[in-house]
C-alpha cells in the first residue's frame, strides 16, 4: 500500500494572480492541513496574491538579485537557486507547475521524484512567434523527459498528449473548485462571461453571439481585463450595443457577477481546464461554452448540465443563448444538473488524488 509523500515542494516561477499559482496556494493548504510538510519554491520574489496557511513554508529568491544581474543573467542564478534549494529540503516529491524544464534541470542527478503537470492545452504553441526559441524549449523537454517520474493531466486530451512522449505514469486529475463565495442577491436576466481579454478567449464570439439574441432587457456582462480590451469594446460599439455590453473590468470578487447573473457563456478557442466553467455551473448558472481543446468537453454533456457549441460557430452560440433567456424552466433543468459540479470538482476529492498520486511516486523511489 503506498503512503502519502510526506514532504512535498510545489516549484512554479511566481504567485501572483493567476489559475496556476490559486491550484498552488490552494492544494498547499489542503496538504498542510493533513499534516504533510509543504513548501512552496518559487523563482521570481514578487507580490503573493493568494492566502497561504501559516504551515506553508514560501521559499523565494531575493528580489535585488534580478534587478542586479538582469534577465539573460538572471536564468543561471535561478538554476543554482533551484538546485540548492531542493538539495537542502530533500522533498519526496517535487510538483512542477510552470517552467518546468527549469526544474527538470535543476534536479538532474537529485534523488527526489518529480511530478510535472501542463497548465494549458496540449496543443500550445509556447512561443508561437519566435521558431527558434519554440524549437528549443521542445528540445530541452525531449532531452529532460527522462527525468519525469510522473505527469498529472487535467484533461484525457492532454493524458494523450503525453503518452507519445513519456513513459512515466499518468494520471488524469481535473482541477479542482475553489470555495465559491454566496451572495444573497436577486439575479439579473444577464450573461456573464469571466477571462482575461485575450485572443485566447474569443470574446468577441460573444459579443457579435449577443447581437444575434433577441430577448429584451438582457445584458452581457464581461468580467476581466487585457489587451484586447480596447478593441471588444470598439466592437460593442460598433454593434449598437454599448448599452448593453458591460466591460466590468478586473474584478476581485468574481462570484458576485456570477451570484447576479443567470447564464454564463465560454468562448475560449483553447484551454488547458476551464476553472471558470466549473465555478459558474457550482454557481449554479446555465452555462454555454465553446468546445474547445481542452476541457469544456469533459465537464459538460450537451443538453444536460449545459451546451457546448463547436468554436467560431456564432449563430448555434446566439442560438442557445437566447433558448436560455426566453425558458426559465429549461435554465433552471440545466442549473439543476450543472450544481452537481460542487462534489465532483471538491478539493477534498481532488486534493485526495493529488496526494495518492504523490505518495505512489514517492514510494515507487523508496522501493
Amino acid at each position: 500500500m503506498n503512503h502519502p509523500a510526506k514532504k512535498v515542494f510545489i516549484v512554479l516561477p511566481q504567485m501572483t494572480v493567476g489559475g496556476t499559482e490559486r491550484t498552488a496556494a490552494v492544494l498547499a493548504n489542503y496538504l498542510v492541513g493533513l499534516g504533510d510538510d509543504v513548501s512552496i519554491l518559487v523563482m521570481y520574489k514578487k507580490p503573493v496574491f493568494y492566502e497561504l496557511h501559516p504551515s506553508v513554508k514560501l521559499i523565494e529568491p531575493p528580489a535585488s538579485v534580478r534587478q542586479k544581474l538582469g534577465r539573460v543573467m538572471y536564468m543561471p542564478y535561478v538554476l543554482r537557486f533551484l538546485r540548492t534549494e531542493l538539495r537542502k529540503g530533500k522533498p519526496d516529491v517535487v510538483f512542477s507547475l510552470g517552467y518546468m524544464a527549469l526544474t527538470l534541470f535543476s534536479s538532474l542527478g537529485l534523488p527526489t521524484k518529480v511530478v510535472i503537470s501542463g497548465r494549458s492545452s496540449p496543443s500550445r504553441v509556447r512561443f508561437p512567434n519566435n521558431k527558434m526559441l519554440d524549437a528549443l524549449y521542445r528540445f530541452s523537454h525531449s532531452v529532460l523527459k527522462q527525468r519525469v517520474n510522473g505527469i498529472i493531466a487535467q484533461t484525457e486530451a492532454a493524458a494523450q498528449a503525453y503518452r507519445t512522449r513519456y513513459a512515466c505514469p499518468i494520471r488524469i486529475i481535473p482541477n479542482f473548485l475553489r470555495e465559491i463565495k454566496e451572495h444573497r442577491v436577486e439575479r439579473k436576466d444577464q450573461i456573464v462571461t469571466v477571462g482575461r481579454c485575450v485572443r485566447e478567449k474569443g470574446q468577441h464570439f460573444l459579443i457579435q453571439a449577443f447581437a444575434k439574441v433577441n430577448a429584451p432587457g438582457w445584458k452581457l456582462v464581461i468580467v476581466g481585463d487585457g489587451p484586447k480590451r480596447a478593441g471588444l469594446e470598439q466592437l460593442a460599439q460598433e454593434l449598437g450595443l454599448q448599452d448593453r455590453v458591460h466591460f466590468a473590468g478586473f474584478q476581485q470578487d468574481v462570484d458576485l457577477f456570477l451570484a447576479q447573473s443567470k447564464i454564463f457563456a465560454l468562448t475560449s478557442v483553447i484551454e488547458g481546464f476551464p476553472n471558470a466553467l466549473i465555478e459558474a455551473m457550482s454557481t449554479p448558472l446555465a452555462c454555454v461554452s465553446f468546445n474547445c481543446e481542452a476541457g469544456p468537453s469533459e465537464i459538460i454533456h450537451d443538453g444536460e448540465n449545459g451546451y457546448l457549441v463547436e468554436v467560431g460557430d456564432v449563430d448555434t452560440l446566439a442560438k442557445r443563448l437566447q433558448a436560455l433567456a426566453l425558458d426559465s424552466q429549461l435554465r433552471e433543468r440545466i442549473q439543476q444538473k450543472a450544481s452537481e459540479a460542487r462534489q465532483l470538482y471538491a478539493i477534498g476529492k481532488i486534493g485526495d488524488d493529488y496526494r495518492r498520486f504523490f505518495g505512489e511516486i514517492a514510494s515507487a523511489k523508496r522501493n
